[in-house]
């Protein structure tokens, strides 16, 4: 006969070595000390889908001068909560034992199991190894885990894909960069037979930046989550790159790190503009120049000269707030911008460019001319 009983379902954490007195076991007061390790030495971490089945090993090494161990029968349980789970195999006989020398046996097994095995009351409790047996002289024996050999329960967190907008975005603007994180409810089953999954609220999770060519992501601010686990706050956009969310862990969840989000800068550019002659008289030509440059990188310290694009030209009347169109131009292969208009009243010339997917759009400052009757 197999014996099975639920668990959790996902993930594990590990034991250390045995540091503290053993208790008494039967017929050898001073025998039967056991050095368990649980699933590598690894959290157990569990989601919320109870179908989900997760295989936790367990390795315990016995002392017994007796002659060693005949058969072994292994469980695992919360210290603090609800679970416990046979390990697989036949009952009062589970584990697998082989003499590695005379007053010592490596005994293993593995314990299979879903989430449905734990409740709420289990995050953050540990583990606890119990191994009952007899010895190869029929000597009976018994014994748990201490504290220190014991891992630690945690239900699996998750983090939404980081959302950053707006993209593409202009260099030194501002970034608005959302997400949620999320853990599930063990006592709670939805109508699929998976348990709820809820907002973590309270957490600190970090918010991340690797800049576009790096390998590396860097912490740049930590941010609270809300009570139903939403994430939000601004950052500057200083460069292209991808942004992302980081949680660290708390004493009942896993850590968790959502998907990044990229973001490209948009080049910054310069305009320039010129009328001339100045001042003019009315009715007579103006000659209107400027230069439109593109930054070569994020970094905006070199410039080159952007062809090819339509460029408004703009005229403010003296005393007016308001810029009107007067013809659109393009810029010859350097970047230069050149046209006549006939002046007719005193006032601000300027050029702009709306900019495009690549390159932020610009204005340039407008030029006074006085125009004389």
């Amino acid at each position: 006969m197999i014996r099975s009983a639920a668990l959790l379902g996902l993930g594990a954490l590990a034991g250390a070595l045995f540091a503290g007195a053993p208790a008494q076991a039967a017929g050898h007061p001073l025998y039967f000390l056991i050095d368990p390790v649980v699933n590598n030495g690894k959290p157990i971490v569990l989601g919320h889908d109870p179908q989900v089945k997760i295989t936790v090993p367990v390795r315990a090494e016995i002392w017994d001068p007796s002659g060693g161990v005949d058969l072994a029968d292994g469980m695992l349980k919360s210290r603090k909560g609800a679970f416990f789970q046979f390990l697989n195999g036949p009952v009062g006989d589970n584990m697998e034992c082989v003499q590695a020398a005379a007053d010592t046996s490596i005994c293993t097994g593995t314990a299979t199991f879903g989430s449905s095995a734990m409740s709420n009351s289990d995050a953050g409790s540990t583990v606890i190894v119990d191994i009952s047996g007899y010895a190869r002289d029929v000597s009976r024996f018994h014994r748990i885990s201490e504290p220190a050999d014991e891992v630690p329960i945690r239900k699996q967190t998750r983090l939404t894909t980081a959302n950053a907008t707006p993209e593409p975005a202009r260099k030194g603007g501002t970034l608005t960069v959302t997400g949620k994180l999320a853990q599930p409810d063990w006592n709670y089953y939805e109508a699929d037979g998976t348990q709820r999954i809820v907002g973590y609220g309270g957490q600190s999770v970090a918010l991340q930046f690797r800049k576009a060519g790096s390998a590396t992501f860097s912490t740049v601010k930590t941010v609270k989550s809300a009570s139903d686990g939403t994430l939000r706050t601004t950052a500057a956009a200083s460069w292209s790159g991808e942004w992302r969310w980081s949680f660290g862990g708390s004493s009942t969840s896993a850590a968790a790190t959502s998907g990044s989000d990229a973001v490209t800068l948009l080049k910054v550019a310069k305009l320039t503009a010129n009328a001339a002659p100045e001042p003019v008289r009315k009715n007579r030509t103006l000659t209107v120049t400027g230069k439109l440059t593109r930054a070569t990188t994020d970094a905006a310290t070199t410039f080159s000269g952007y062809g090819g694009q339509s460029v408004k030209l703009q005229f403010r009347k003296a005393g007016s707030s308001q810029y009107k169109t007067v013809k659109t131009v393009r810029t010859n292969a350097k970047g230069d911008l050149k046209t006549t208009v006939k002046a007719t009243a005193t006032g601000y010339w300027r050029w702009v460019f709306t900019g495009n997917s690549t390159v932020a759009p610009v204005s340039a400052t407008g030029d006074h001319v006085k125009v004389k009757k």
